[in-house]
């Protein structure tokens, strides 16, 4: 069916179609703007396009350059086919197809992911594509008076039925293959002169985050705990990682399956899981999450401790800044300090001492003050624990953790400068001084005048420009994709020799992967490994 000429004005923006309409509570009547109007620089925005009761039964292609378009209403018409080019129209939320001649709907509607709301109720539909599973924003899809199953017709009249019948057509899809293994990024070669070992950082998920209601596209298979764990276990082992450090780990699966689990593999293990778990009954408290650190005991021997408890931290240092209490000790992050013996004086280090820290850091990004804070507070305590120890601030140190701080943050510029300004735009202008002075000391002033606040080490990336270039993200998810999580180390006494690369981006979107975790990835993070070697292995 040829379109009319108004239709054909309607499928174009730039014909001046206005966003106006009178709505009778059936059907919308677009206004379109006549040539001299658009000739006079008059411009429209509309963003839904109502093309019902035309007796259509061919749609011209020019609709797939409607990509700003969110509604698009092409009920009681005579359409038989809907072309797979409709999943142009990405930013689609409501689709109404009903009381049309469609026998089946093409795969690609399984693209269209900002979809709310599907009608393709009174249809001739007889089976539907596994891939509509996929539309995990869907909150209602209508399918009466289609030649379905009756399970299926049934399944869909129920409560939550959208929601289960996504479910069964995601679960029913097709895995895909393998991925590729990601590349080892050599830095450098070893001197041959000094030990080396390897350092693995992963949020793993815990299984109490890993719900259907935050990961709506993944299929159960892939939040399955038990399936989750075995693949975890995998890319630990695989690794061949010296030292791991795991955030999200609940406290009972630290204690009877990872801990189990890495012992038999010749690791130790050390946990601190968030302060929360306190003040809670046994049986939730064995549910809390937390940081935990192994290392290989051929290699190493834990010499001491320290669990470093941001929220306690807050209220202990509120005196003087009440943002303490009001923002940073409602958070129950938490870190870990371990302070290693080495165990191998063949390569002369005469049982040096390595600390190694794993931290979680708060998530929100409307709160990148706590985050600054809670890594101050991070750092302090680290000062202490060295001179517990009676170690220098050139001692070996390695930082892994989830910092939920991309590169650019000023979390990062922190640990990596030794230093932030007092006045940093992070901050948003909420008032910690009386913390922060107590906590570093007297503040930093430069030539202008500025304070800064400081910690005492000299850290290093593992992921230098280089490298980082290869690796885009170990956070994916559909709604973040980007570089949270982090290895740092000392830069005197320590140098980094290579580093895991990351995902095959090809792979993810050859296969339509929109997020983490799914059947091969079984964290909504990725883990990232370094081998380091040292470079003073007198170091105390």
């Amino acid at each position: 069916m040829r379109m009319t000429q108004e239709l054909m004005y309607s499928l174009d923006p730039y014909n001046g179609v206005c966003d106006k309409f009178q709505d009778n509570g059936k059907r919308r009547m677009y206004i379109i703007l006549s040539p001299e109007e658009v000739a006079a620089g008059k411009t429209t925005c509309w963003t839904e396009l109502d093309i019902q009761n035309r007796g259509i039964k061919n749609l011209s292609p020019q609709l797939w350059n409607l990509h700003h378009l969110t509604a698009l209403y092409l009920n009681n018409n005579k359409i038989g086919r809907l072309p797979p080019e409709i999943c142009q129209l990405h930013n689609l939320i409501r689709l109404d197809l009903s009381n049309n001649h469609l026998k089946n709907v093409p795969v690609e509607l399984g693209d269209m992911l900002k979809l709310q709301n599907l009608n393709l109720s009174h249809n001739c539909i007889k089976v539907l594509p596994y891939e509509l599973g996929r539309l995990f924003q869907l909150s209602k899809l209508e399918l009466t008076g289609n030649p379905l199953t009756p399970e299926l017709l049934q399944m869909s009249m129920e409560v939550n039925g959208t929601q289960k019948l996504l479910q069964l057509l995601l679960d029913t899809l097709e895995d895909p293959d393998s991925p590729p293994e990601r590349p080892w990024l050599t830095v450098r070669e070893k001197s041959g002169k000094h030990m080396t070992f390897k350092v693995l950082c992963y949020n793993i998920l815990s299984e109490q985050l890993a719900t259907r209601t935050k990961y709506g596209y993944c299929p159960s298979a892939a939040l399955s705990w038990e399936k989750r764990k075995e693949l975890i276990m995998g890319e630990i082992l695989r690794s061949n990682a010296d030292i791991v450090a795991l955030q999200e780990v609940e406290t009972d699966k630290f204690y009877n399956q990872f801990r189990p689990m890495l012992e038999t593999h010749e690791y130790e293990g050390t946990f601190c899981p968030k302060s929360r778990s306190k003040t809670l009954p046994e049986e939730e408290r064995k549910r809390v999450d937390g940081c935990a650190i192994f290392f290989k005991k051929n290699k190493f021997s834990l010499l001491k401790e320290k669990y470093i408890d941001y929220s306690m931290l807050a209220i202990a240092n509120s005196e003087g800044a009440d943002d303490m209490i009001n923002r940073v000790q409602t958070k129950d992050n938490i870190g870990i300090c371990c302070c290693l013996e080495i165990k191998e004086p063949s390569h002369g280090t005469r049982h040096s001492k390595l600390i190694i820290l794993n931290t979680h850091i708060n998530w929100d990004p409307e709160y990148s003050d706590v985050k600054l804070i809670q890594n101050i507070m991070f750092m302090n305590e680290v000062d202490a624990f060295v001179k517990e120890i009676k170690g220098s601030y050139n001692i070996p140190m390695v930082v892994c953790g989830d910092f939920n701080s991309t590169p650019d943050s000023a979390v990062i510029e922190f640990l990596l400068k030794s230093q932030i300004s007092t006045e940093h735009s992070e901050f948003h202008g909420f008032k910690y001084h009386g913390f922060l002075k107590k906590a570093n000391g007297e503040c930093l002033g430069n030539k202008n005048g500025t304070k800064h606040f400081k910690h005492n080490f000299k850290l290093k990336s593992c992921y230098g420009e280089d490298t980082l270039a290869h690796l885009k993200y170990t956070n994916y998810t559909y709604d973040f994709k980007g570089i949270l999580d982090h290895i740092l180390h000392s830069k005197d006494s320590l140098r980094t020799l290579g580093v895991l690369g990351g995902i095959n981006e090809a792979w993810m979107v050859k296969n339509k992967v929109i997020g983490c975790p799914n059947v091969h990835y079984p964290s909504d993070h990725l883990p990232i490994v370094a081998e380091l070697e040292l470079t003073n292995s007198n170091s105390r």
